[in-house]
């Protein structure tokens, strides 16, 4: 089988030293709720990242190229990202925004000034699965209709409506979701009903 080979790059990872991978396997089936599943047939443990590479703990490198359930938009460990994190962490690890902090309003108003027309207000949320159900009240409640039209291969979180809205059995319980969801086939012209 012909691997490609990756780029060369300027890091060296730690020697792994912590639980083998069947240790690790073995404590989350027995501590973690099996819906949160794992992909492929031999997971993957990855142990150290660094900007767009991670290692497993045999040193093995790969590509993060990863989109999707908290995606990680800016890498791993960017030495400007860890000192920003570590000098914020030294003077205020976590608020909320029911007290005033500047970093809140200042990083609302950079956010704002790169949006186009009209959408100049913020709202900050903790992950995808809140900002879609967000999404789907505000849209509920400004135009008083309640169906919405979701694409058949989408995730949209997993929370009840993001359940909802998510067609892909791999992420659905055989429980009742949000009302008045449609789901519409993904126009695919390479693999779909349109190719």
């Amino acid at each position: 089988m012909n691997v490609p080979t990756l780029p060369p790059f300027d890091h060296q990872p730690a020697v792994y030293q912590g639980p083998t991978a069947d240790d690790v396997l073995q404590t989350r089936r027995e501590f973690l709720n099996p819906g949160i599943f794992l992909y492929y047939k031999k997971p993957l443990m990855l142990v150290e990242g660094k900007m767009q590479y991670v290692w497993d703990e045999t040193g093995r490198r790969y590509l993060d190229a990863l989109g999707g359930i908290v995606t990680i938009s800016v890498g791993h460990c960017h030495p400007h990202v860890v000192a920003a994190a570590q000098r914020q962490n030294e003077l205020l690890q976590h608020s909320t925004t029911i007290y005033l902090h500047p970093n809140i309003g200042a990083y609302a108003q950079k956010l704002a000034s790169k949006l186009p027309g009209e959408l100049k207000v913020c709202y900050f949320v903790n992950s995808g699965s809140e900002a879609n159900d967000l999404a789907l009240l505000m849209a509920r409640a400004y135009t008083g209709n309640y169906d919405m039209i979701a694409l058949r291969n989408g995730y949209h979180g997993g929370n009840a409506s993001g359940m909802g809205l998510t067609a892909h059995h791999t992420w659905k319980f055989n429980v009742p979701h949000s009302f008045g969801v449609h789901h519409a086939i993904t126009p695919d012209p390479y693999r779909g009903a349109f190719a």
